[in-house]
């Protein structure tokens, strides 16, 4: 008859490390539910700020560039505008919160990039507005899923942004339903594509690009880094630097001497280009917190998602139209995108998922 094995402190050790881990296992279990229903009430709040401020931002925008005498400065002087105060607010947010140049935590060279790229989208964006309607833009930005796919795709490599075919069906889905609604725009009232037409929605589309590219950048470099930077610093950075370039293009233009005009007959529409800009700046910070924590693609849904409910709050409540049939066939149609681009996104996650954990169990097994 063999001795009884002593137990080793060792072997004792690990047991009590063992149990303990069961012990905390129905705890965590329980646990999950209170912190899964609080994470889904802060993601709805979220995106009701942020459908709110892009709402506000949209209103009151529409109102700044309906102004008669308004039109000539839609280039350099609205997107001057746009990004010095993104830079002011982005400066007084990092202040409250303590924060100095020294601990910035990119390159100014990747800044540099982004901000070239944000100057270009935001330029070209208000550059169109001097061929076609606000919602004929926002009817050519809906297809803007569709390239920060295929860029994401290039930019980030076939295992980090891998989309199924039915993926890039929803998300050309969504944005036609989206695109469907604002069909019945004067600029097409014609029946045919007018040259006016063709080169406002040829700047929304180069502007569609510069965008995109924005987002899979900040995506593939800034945010793929161990140390990412508070969103507002990265609104500091790229915005002081595409003010500088908005800068050289107004006063190289013929729109300062305009500005003085208009300014001084309309001085009450400087406090309304205020309240704009408080709008925008927490739209784009919104857009920037989307992108960190969800990728450009899944940013660019969202905002898709999003030009909807600003489309349908311009028509009704600032333009007081009635719905009609375009819009409710567009809102089936985006909304049967949708589901098609989450349905798939869904399969492709599960389907991904289960060889990693097949080797996490068997490895676990052989241990």
């Amino acid at each position: 008859m063999q001795p009884a094995r002593m137990r080793s402190p060792r072997n004792t050790e690990e047991e009590e490390v063992f149990l303990e881990k069961a012990a905390a296992g129905p705890k965590d279990h329980v646990m999950l539910a209170p912190t899964k229903a609080a994470e889904l009430i802060k993601g709805a709040l979220f995106f009701v700020v942020f459908f709110a401020a892009s709402c506000g931002f949209t209103a009151s925008q529409e109102l700044i560039v309906s102004t008669p005498g308004f039109k000539p400065l839609h280039r350099g002087f609205l997107t001057l505008c746009h990004s010095a105060s993104y830079c002011c607010f982005a400066g007084l947010e990092l202040f409250r919160d303590g924060w100095s140049p020294a601990k910035r935590t990119t390159p100014l060279r990747d800044y540099a990039i982004v901000a070239v790229f944000c100057f270009l989208s935001v330029f070209l964006a208000n550059a169109s507005l001097g061929y076609i309607q606000y919602s004929t833009r926002v009817m050519v930005k809906c297809l803007k899923p569709l390239p920060t796919m295929a860029l994401s795709r290039i930019m980030l490599g076939r295992e980090r942004a891998a989309y199924g075919v039915w993926e890039y069906v929803g998300a050309l889905v969504l944005g036609l339903g989206l695109a469907t609604a604002t069909l019945d725009g004067a600029d097409f009232a014609g029946g045919e594509a007018s040259p006016r037409l063709v080169l406002g929605a040829s700047l929304a589309g180069l502007a569609i690009l510069a965008d995109s590219f924005v987002s899979t950048f900040e995506q593939c470099t800034i945010f793929a880094r161990e140390t990412r930077p508070p969103p507002a610093e990265l609104v500091l950075y790229t915005y002081a630097m595409a003010a500088f370039q908005s800068f050289l293009v107004f006063v190289s233009s013929d729109e300062p001497q305009h500005a003085y005009t208009f300014f001084s007959a309309n001085p009450t529409l400087l406090a309304k280009m205020f309240c704009s800009e408080i709008f925008g700046y927490a739209s784009i910070s919104m857009v920037v917190r989307l992108v960190a924590h969800y990728g450009a693609t899944n940013a660019e849904v969202a905002k898709t998602a999003r030009k909807g409910v600003v489309l349908f709050f311009s028509l009704v409540v600032i333009e007081g139209k009635a719905i009609k049939g375009a819009q409710v066939r567009g809102a089936l149609v985006f909304l049967a995108g949708t589901a098609v681009f989450v349905e798939a996104k869904r399969r492709r996650k599960a389907r991904s998922s289960r060889p990693r954990l097949y080797q996490q169990v068997s490895t676990e097994g052989l241990v």
